[in-house]
């Protein structure tokens, strides 16, 4: 049947009102449309009309009710609308104050339906955030969802919230703990903060009503959003600091060895103003046959600090220095990173050397690399803006020589390896800091830096994987088809759209999860990131525990000579248990620095 037949046998009243029932399935629309014609009709004699018009008011609030079909509820607010339009267009004053009572009651029914949809909407955000805390545990998707903030309802983030704290209560592994800890941060970092806080009495029952956490202290601080004690906040990461340890003569390794003598070298440091840990420092020479001999020196954790004594078991624990906006965390007390280790202009040190041959064209000879215990003294402490201004003008002086050749190394290193730079600069994009790979594209100091670290990363792992020996790797796995697109798009996108754009978070946490997501391993593996077979960290001791811990390797069998099983199968268990914890922790360390970070900018930290 057509509205229109509906309508004149409603007015005729030969069918029922309650017989339209029969006919909603097929022709819905038809029946919906002549209902609210013959309403029409009818209004305009109301008082005469009462029973027909309550039996059909009563037919449409029922459909209403238990209708969950969204695109039929769309038609009935459309009909209503309509309905309501044509009463002001043609109706009198008169007749419109005489069904004043109906129209209101056709206004509650839109309001009706419209809280039904917001319900609706609701329940399938909340069934969303059920899939992703219960079943996908994916922190960056719950994340990504909180922020996007659209149409999320305040009842259904207090809902979610609860039943997060009542299982933060109950969980007794520390797993789980960690888990829902970083849940609720979430929460309390988001816009709905403010929200939550009103809400702070019910979650302070909630989280009382269970056992008592090491860290529900810290949690209810932040609920009644107070300030945070860096301590506590150190005790929930658990980091620790090694800046006020004790240093002295007994934790120095009383091992000493013949070293080769290099003081003559005119050593030079780059690094940024002011610096104070220069772990690296670069020399390099021309050859009677006019090859080049380049020297790389790295920092000698091993002869300031003596294998599982205390200061060397609280950097394991730390894993590395730890940046944040107002300061640091080193890794090493700071008289040992930043004096007694450091490569501090004019000062005699004992290093570890990497020493490689370089041909007239100024490309590595990959059979020339050696290792060397060393004594240099440091000529030059270089900032990155000045090692620039001296290539865009160099002099005749060494170091502008020197300078301008290790320019030509390492645009040769950079321009031979075209996925270091895709990685580089997708670690930068994503992360959003200003790092060494970033300067690399426009500072020839930065390249420099970057390139002769590579190299002596690279050589040193190959080194000992070539010799069988056992050695802490920088591994890496190849992204998917997937990743690679995101990889693409990710580095076509200006960094300050692509950090302020809500639709590319979850490009951005991928690529994080499943790109970045390089780590230490007992076995060796290609770094697929960096297009190079072998990989590691040594370059930078004073600064990564993991570079250090290469050192012991290095003193322990090449310099000490101890190629035995005995010892070769120690240090293999040694790493093996090392690599997954320096993973974990230095996971936990960027979790800490990124909370601890945001809390200064909204400046609820207290140091004291």
């Amino acid at each position: 049947m057509s509205n229109k037949e509906i309508e004149q046998k409603i007015l005729n009243y030969d069918l029922k009102i309650y017989e339209l029932e029969d006919y909603m399935d097929n022709y819905f629309i038809s029946v919906m449309t002549g209902m609210v014609d013959a309403l029409y009709t009818l209004m305009k004699h109301a008082n005469k009309n009462k029973e027909l018009i309550e039996d059909i008011f009563n037919e449409i609030e029922f459909v209403v009710n238990c209708e969950d079909e969204e695109k039929k509820l769309k038609i009935i607010v459309e009909l209503i609308k309509k309905l309501n339009n044509r009463i002001e267009a043609t109706y009198t004053k008169k007749s419109k104050n005489d069904i004043i009572g109906l129209k209101n009651r056709l206004i509650k029914i839109l309001r009706e339906i419209e809280t039904k949809k917001r319900e609706e909407q609701q329940n399938n955000i909340f069934n969303i955030f059920y899939k992703l805390i219960y079943e996908e545990k994916s922190i960056e998707n719950i994340e990504t969802l909180i922020k996007s903030k659209k149409n999320i309802d305040c009842k259904v983030i207090d809902e979610v919230f609860s039943n997060i704290l009542e299982d933060y209560v109950n969980v007794i592994e520390e797993d789980e703990i960690n888990y829902y800890y970083k849940l609720i941060v979430i929460f309390a970092r988001s816009s709905f903060n403010r929200y939550l806080s009103k809400n702070s009495e019910k979650y302070m029952k909630i989280l009382n009503s269970g056992n008592k956490k090491e860290h529900v202290k810290l949690l209810i601080d932040r609920l009644n959003n107070k300030k945070i004690f860096q301590e506590d906040l150190k005790k929930k990461y658990n980091v620790s600091t090694n800046n006020n340890l004790h240093y002295d003569i007994s934790d120095c390794s009383i091992c000493e060895y013949a070293r080769h003598d290099y003081r003559y070298q005119n050593v030079i440091t780059i690094d940024d103003e002011g610096n104070k840990c220069n772990d690296d420092g670069l020399f390099i020479e021309k050859n009677i046959d006019g090859t080049y001999t380049l020297y790389i020196h790295i920092s000698d954790v091993p002869t300031l600090i003596k294998k599982d004594s205390y200061l060397d078991l609280m950097a394991y624990k730390s894993a590395e220095t730890i940046y944040l906006c107002d300061n640091e965390i080193t890794v090493y007390p700071e008289v040992i990173s930043n004096d007694l280790g450091s490569m501090l202009e004019g000062n005699v040190r004992k290093v570890i050397t990497y020493k490689f041959i370089v041909t007239s064209s100024f490309e590595i000879d990959p059979d020339s690399f050696v290792i060397e215990r060393s004594l240099i003294k440091v000529g030059k402490s270089l900032s990155y803006s000045e090692v620039d201004k001296r290539l865009s003008k160099i002099g005749n002086n060494y170091t502008d020589t020197m300078l301008l050749a290790l320019n030509c190394i390492s645009s040769i290193l950079k321009s031979g390896n075209l996925y270091k730079d895709i990685y580089r600069k997708t670690e930068n994009k994503t992360t959003g800091e200003v790092t060494n790979s970033l300067l690399a594209n426009k500072s020839n100091a930065a390249k420099i830096v970057q390139e002769m670290m590579i190299l002596t990363n690279s050589y040193v792992d190959k080194y000992f994987v070539q010799r069988g020996y056992p050695y802490i790797h920088r591994i890496h796995n190849a992204p998917s088809a997937d990743i690679d697109k995101n990889i693409m798009l990710i580095l076509g996108i200006d960094s300050g759209t692509l950090r302020n754009n809500p639709k590319c978070v979850k490009i951005l946490n991928a690529v994080k999860e499943r790109y970045l997501n390089a780590e230490y391993s007992s076995t060796s593996a290609k770094h697929y990131g960096l297009g190079l077979d072998y990989y590691s960290h040594s370059t930078s001791p004073l600064r990564r525990y993991a570079d250090a811990l290469g050192q012991y390797v290095i003193y322990d069998i090449l310099f000490n000579g101890n190629f035995d099983d005995k010892t070769i199968y120690k240090w293999e268990n040694i790493l093996k248990e090392a690599c997954p914890y320096l993973n974990e922790r230095i996971k936990n360390n960027a979790l800490f620095a990124s909370e601890y970070n945001y809390l200064v900018a909204k400046k609820k930290i207290r140091k004291k």
